[in-house]
């Protein structure tokens, strides 16, 4: 269920902006945790993480605002569908 979010040139954090960097930013799945988005009525992005086999995330990894995302790849949050 891992996520993968484009986002927008100034989205990039400061400390990466001078180094060649990628702007997908993925959160990949582990032994002990997966990941699974929601887009928000505002258009904001939440990457949830939760525990593997669960349904839903259980704790927020990261949120992007609407203009700081363009594209969004993975698992949706079972609970927004």
């Amino acid at each position: 269920m891992s996520v993968r979010i484009t986002v927008m040139p100034a989205a990039v954090p400061h400390h990466l902006r001078d180094q060649e960097v990628t702007r997908q930013i993925s959160y990949n799945d582990r032994e002990d945790a997966e990941y699974v988005y929601e887009i928000l009525v505002s258009g904001a992005v939440v990457v949830w993480r939760g525990k593997p086999g669960s349904d839903v995330g259980g704790e927020i990894e990261v949120v992007y605002g609407a203009t700081a995302w363009e594209n969004v790849q993975g698992i949706p949050r079972r609970d927004t569908l």
